[in-house]
Formats: structure tokens, sequence, C-alpha cells
């Protein structure tokens, strides 16, 4: 009798099923089900995946793999480096803010500082971060220093818990938290504790890092790199699945024919040009950037102040601004700061071009006495090459004609920018005319001036004979451990004072900064407070990724 039942129900849900189904070929109007209308488009018509949000940069130039000790230390060696690497403090649009701290302790003698770190902070291969990358990242900076940031302040770095580290300094710094704690990139100790030689290694798991994005590939021959999000980013959710960053000759034209959609390395008058155009937004910035004369002061004639006096008279700065860069600038002080920084000392009197006044000073010291209508110092004729970038074409025939009109013979040896800087780092040249960040932020930077340049990045410090003042030196260590801050402008205010009473380098001039980008694909850039670290003066804030807003369908 079961058997029988069951059979009949099987029977009845059979003929019931059968019916359901002619009924519904019979009637094509009738709605279907929730479980077969999912069917039904899972069949038929499979959800699309999400479209790959991948956003498109533009470099400064090809500054190599990406590694603290591989990339270029210029600025542009900096941008790719920090989407990988995170910071213990950093900086968003408004100034410094926490990032792997999310806290920190200052001493009573303010040589202490004892960070606080956020928990559950993961490097992008999975491998937990914790103070001790912390004290290994400034143990092997000691070992194998960074250009672009410098620990020489350091005295220890110890480790009290897992998200806990004391780092002492030898002496009272006061930019450290902006020049250093939001400069040096944490490396992961599992990795490079293995690595003898960080100068050479380019495995791809020296890419280590906490941030935001990591690095897919690298094209060494294009200068092209590829990142992917990092989707286990502590800070908060990275708005692109990927970013792809390179070089082009032409951004504007880039951008507008949507090529790329930031063009961060556009001229500023190519900038501005673009207000206007529709889903683009033209920001400007501060530049923190200096175009200025150096002098090897192995040239014996370049150790007369007299010399050195009559050069800043030859030159005509302003024009220089109006001919050579569009006006996209400003003429340089012979304070060497900019106006724009509220450190800015404005009681020093700039020289003002003045061709006679030139002439009269070099009256005093050398002479043109064979007639060729140039002068000799003690026997010598002043003839010098001049160190320029190919870039500085226009630059370099506006010196020329200066100093000529003058007695000085210039000739030019224009090379690539990164020949240029690394020739006046080893002190390779007579005279030289180059540009360079770093500019920005605390006036830590007028460390390059100095001899000693505890604090200055690599890539602004000449090498060489330079110009010696005990004066200066005491006065920029002084301004370095002052707490009280009127004080400290007191100081910074003197060694305004003193480079421009002493010529030891020549202010050219303070460029302008503007950028353009497609808002219709990526909104939210901005500039950073006085710089990405020591003042990079790019729109490529790793935390305009998180912060900004994906726009594009």
């Amino acid at each position: 009798m079961k058997r029988f039942i069951a059979l009949m129900m099987v029977l009845a849900m059979s003929l019931s099923l059968f019916a359901g189904c002619a009924k519904e070929e019979e009637t094509t109007t009738a709605a279907p089900t929730t479980a077969a209308t999912e069917a039904t488009k899972a069949t038929e018509a499979p959800t699309e995946a999400p479209k790959e949000r991948v956003l498109r940069i533009d470099a400064m130039m090809n500054s190599g793999f990406p590694a603290p000790h591989t990339t270029s230390p210029k600025g542009a060696g900096y941008v790719p480096l920090q989407f990988i690497y995170d910071t213990l403090m950093w900086k968003d649009a408004s100034g410094i803010i926490p990032l792997l701290a999310k806290s920190y302790d200052v001493s009573s003698d303010s040589k202490t500082y004892t960070f606080h770190l956020n928990e559950g902070v993961k490097f992008n291969d999975g491998t937990p971060f914790t103070a001790e990358d912390v004290k290994f990242t400034f143990d092997y900076f000691a070992k194998f220093p960074y250009s672009w940031v410098s620990t020489e302040k350091v005295k220890e770095v110890r480790v009290v818990d897992e998200v806990t580290v004391e780092i002492e300094l030898n002496e009272v710094y006061v930019p450290f938290i902006t020049d250093i704690a939001a400069s040096v990139p944490m490396l992961p100790k599992h990795v490079f504790e293995k690595v003898e030689d960080p100068t050479t290694y380019t495995e791809m798991d020296a890419l280590t890092g906490t941030g935001p994005m990591k690095l897919e590939s690298y094209d060494p021959e294009a200068g092209v790199w590829v990142f992917v999000k990092n989707a286990d980013y502590f800070y908060g959710e990275v708005q692109v699945d990927k970013m792809i960053l390179s070089q082009y000759e032409d951004p504007k034209t880039a951008l507008l024919n949507g090529d790329i959609d930031v063009a961060a390395t556009t001229s500023f008058k190519q900038a501005l040009s673009m207000e206007g155009e529709e889903n683009i937004t033209v920001l400007q910035g501060p530049s923190l950037w200096l175009s200025r004369i150096l002098l090897n002061f192995d040239e014996p004639a370049f150790n007369e102040l007299a010399v050195r006096e009559a050069m800043v008279y030859a030159i005509d700065r302003e024009a220089i601004v109006k001919k050579a860069y569009n006006g996209a600038g400003i003429a340089g002080t012979d304070g060497f700061m900019d106006p724009s920084s509220p450190y800015f000392n404005d009681k020093v009197v700039s020289r003002t071009y003045d061709e006679a006044k030139a002439n009269e000073l070099l009256d005093t010291v050398a002479k043109d006495t064979d007639g060729d209508g140039i002068r000799e110092y003690k026997g010598k004729k002043m003839s010098y090459e001049l160190l320029i970038s190919e870039a500085d074409e226009a630059l370099a025939e506006l010196l020329k004609a200066y100093f000529g009109a003058v007695g000085i013979e210039l000739t030019a040896k224009a090379t690539d920018d990164n020949t240029v800087k690394q020739l006046i780092q080893e002190g390779s040249f007579t005279i030289c005319a180059n540009g360079h960040g770093s500019f920005g932020g605390d006036p830590k930077y007028m460390a390059n001036i100095a001899t000693k340049t505890a604090g200055a990045a690599k890539i602004t410090v000449q090498g060489g004979n330079r110009w010696k003042s005990d004066e200066y030196d005491q006065t920029m260590a002084a301004s370095l451990s002052e707490l009280d801050q009127a004080k400290r402008e007191e100081l910074v205010d003197k060694l305004q004072q003193l480079i421009a009473d002493n010529v030891p380098t020549i202010p050219l001039y303070y460029k302008n900064n503007a950028c353009a980008y497609n808002n219709s694909v990526y909104d939210g850039f901005f500039y950073t407070a006085d710089g990405i670290s020591s003042g990079i003066p790019y729109i490529y804030n790793k935390l305009v990724l998180v912060t900004g807003e994906w726009k594009a369908n």
C-alpha cells in the first residue's frame, strides 16, 4: 500500500509539472518566478563583470626600478616609490597626518619619539608589519644610506613591543617629523635582511610594501610602470584597479586626446591653456622648485666676493623668466628662499640687473689686458665651461650673453639632466646652471648651502670645493635645534642674509606650477601641503587613490 501511494504521488507531480510547462509555452506573458528569472539570466545573459578602473598618468622621467636604492634620487624617483611603500607619518592637502603610526609622543628633552603603530597592517605579501620592521629600516639605511632622506640624526631605534617603537636622535632636530618620519619608506625586514647590496637588487620582492599599490610590471626601456591595487590596504579602499605611469613628450595633447587622464608634467603655460576645456580641471600649486647657478670654488676667481657679486649684477633675472621660461615663474632672490615661504625674510635686499655695476666690481680684481674681450684673473683667462641641461638651451644662451658683456666667457656643455645632477654631486664642473625641488616646508633645505649638510637631500647638495662659512654652519645647526619658533625664525632670517651677503650660489628663478586632469575619469586630486616628502611639487600623493572618486562608467 505504501509503495502504491508513493507511486501515485510521483505520477501526480509529473502531471502537474507537465501541465505547468504546457501552460508556460501557451502563455508567454506569464511572469516567471524569481528563481526562474535568475536561472534565465544565468543561462541566457550572464552578468557582465565590473569594468576595470584604469587610471593613466604621466611621468616626469624614467626614474628606474621603484625601490629605495634603485630609483632616481630626484623627486621624480620618489613618486612611483611612494605608491608602494608607506611612512610612519605622511601629508595630505592640509599638512602632516599619521599613517603607519596612529600617534606619537615626544620626550621632555625632545630627542626621543615614541610611535604607536596601527594594528593589523600587512605588507602586500601578507606578512604583518611590526615595530621590528621600523627598527630594521633605520638600521638598514644607516648601513646603506638612502639618497632622498638622510637618517644621520637618528642615534638608536628600540622596539618596545609589536606595535610600539622608540626613535632616539643624537640631538634635537626640529624637522624630524616632516623630514624623516614622513619621508623614510618602511622596508620589510623579512625581505631586505637577505639583501647584501640593495643598489643592484631588482627582484620583485624588493617591492614588498604596505602602500595602496603593487607593481605589476616595469619596462626599463620605455619607462612604463603598471600598478595594481593593494586590495588589503589598511588606510582605506583604493578607488582604482590599475594605474599606468609613463612618459609623454606632449602631455597636454595626450590628455585632450584621451590617451592619459592626468597631465602633471605639462608646462605651467600649457596647463593654464586648458582651462575651460570640457571635463578638464586645472590646478595651480606651489612651485617648491628653484633654478640656480652653482660655483665650484676650486676655481680661484670664484673665491673673490667681488667676482660673485658682479655675476649677480650681470644677470637680468626678470628677463630670464620672460625669455627662457615664458613668464612662468618669479625672479630669484639673493636670500635663496622663495618669497611665498612663510619663512621668507623680506628685509633682504636683492641685487638688480646693473651691467655697469658688474663691470665696476670686476675692474677691481680682473682686467682685459690683451683686448680680446675676456678678463684675466691673476693671469688666467676668465673663460669657463657652463654645465647645463639640454632642456635649458635658452637659458644657456642668455647667460653666455650676460656674462660675455662683462668680460666673462662661457662655453656651454649641455647634457641630459640626470648626468648634470650626477656631475654636480661629484663636483665635476666649474660653473653650472640647474634646478631642483625639495624647496618647500621646513627651511631645513637651507642646509644644502652649508658645509655640514645633514638634513639636506643628496640631490640638492653640491660636491667639490664649496663655499665655507663657520658662521653659516653654526647658524644652520642652531636653526635645526631651536624649539622656540620666534627664535628659529630669527635664525632663518640670518641664514638668508648671510647668503645674500656672500653669494655662495645665484638663485635665478622659482618656477610656477600647474597641472590638469580629466575629472570625468577620476576626481579629487590635490597639491600636497609643502610637497610630497621633503617638498616634491607633484599632485601624485598616494592618498588621492583612497580619498578621490572614480567617475568613469
